[in-house]
């Protein structure tokens, strides 16, 4: 962390912050400086909601909406404070959305992250960059479509023919689309055309041999596990480009929530509506029934 806080990047980012913080009060206003949420606001959130999900919010949810609520007006006043709304007949979204890319564009200002700050980075994140789980397998799969009970199916033909060459195995499975022999496939394939699920019980199975079942989006599988390579932390040099591309996405995250949290401590935020609870529940619908 001292490393990186050594790094150009973070101290441009920084005084971005400063230079926003110091020209909104150099350019304050008479505008109020409440934020006020009322019951009308919290009515009005959790309706949206509604028509959206067709269940209320969660408490969670509710308070995320309001922070999100709170994060626009802060941005809207400040983009007013600096005259962006001057010829420009823009809702305040759009308003808000001109300060957010004001802290942006800081980002592109700066030459890229030293190898020496991208190194420090890698080793804190190094979980982030390992390699997927490979594997190379047989399956066979029976489907809802052709079998009552699939599951009951496939742990049947597994007692019998267990010790069945991979090959033969598949006469006796279902006729599918894709591949009966996967070859050097990784596990990001695996998720995006058999499901998480799928993916997941592979890491454990054992291998050399007929075993299952396993479920995926299709149906029930039975699998030859012929090679699993576990996932490894690759060479810094080999995601080189990878680090610095998340490196540099991560600062500019983090100098935008700095930047924001500088613009909202101008601000005093008071919630006076007493109905936060209702607006989790079906009460404020019901309510407003005829």
């Amino acid at each position: 962390m001292k490393q990186l806080l050594k790094e150009p990047l973070i101290h441009f980012f920084l005084l971005g912050a400063l230079l926003f913080v110091l020209y909104s009060q150099v350019n304050k206003s008479d505008t109020e400086q409440d934020i006020v949420i009322d019951n009308a606001d919290v009515e009005h959130m959790a309706e949206l909601w509604r028509m959206q999900w067709q269940r209320p919010p969660t408490t969670e949810e509710l308070q995320g909406l309001i922070d999100k609520y709170v994060n626009q007006e802060v941005l809207y006043r400040e983009a007013l404070r600096m005259n962006l709304d001057h010829n420009d007949e823009i809702v305040k979204r759009r308003l808000a959305q001109k300060m957010e890319f004001l802290g942006q564009d800081l980002s592109g200002l700066v030459s890229p992250a030293s190898e020496k700050n991208l190194k420090a980075y890698f080793e804190a994140h190094q979980k982030d960059f390992e390699t997927p789980y490979l594997y190379s397998f047989y399956h066979v799969i029976f489907t809802p479509d052709n079998h009552t009970n699939p599951s009951e199916k496939a742990k049947t033909v597994l007692r019998e023919f267990k010790e069945t060459s991979p090959l033969k195995m598949k006469t006796y499975g279902d006729n599918f689309p894709l591949d009966f022999e996967i070859s050097d496939t990784d596990a990001f394939f695996l998720k995006r055309e058999f499901g998480e699920q799928f993916s997941k019980q592979l890491e454990t199975l054992p291998t050399g041999q007929w075993t299952g079942p396993i479920v995926s989006g299709y149906g029930v599988h039975l699998v030859y596990i012929e090679s699993r390579t576990p996932p490894s932390i690759p060479n810094f040099i080999d995601v080189k480009d990878e680090v610095q591309r998340e490196y540099e996405y991560q600062m500019e995250q983090e100098s935008q929530e700095a930047i924001l949290k500088a613009l909202r401590d101008n601000y005093k935020v008071r919630i006076t509506a007493d109905n936060l609870e209702k607006a989790t529940t079906d009460e404020l619908a019901q309510n407003q029934q005829p």
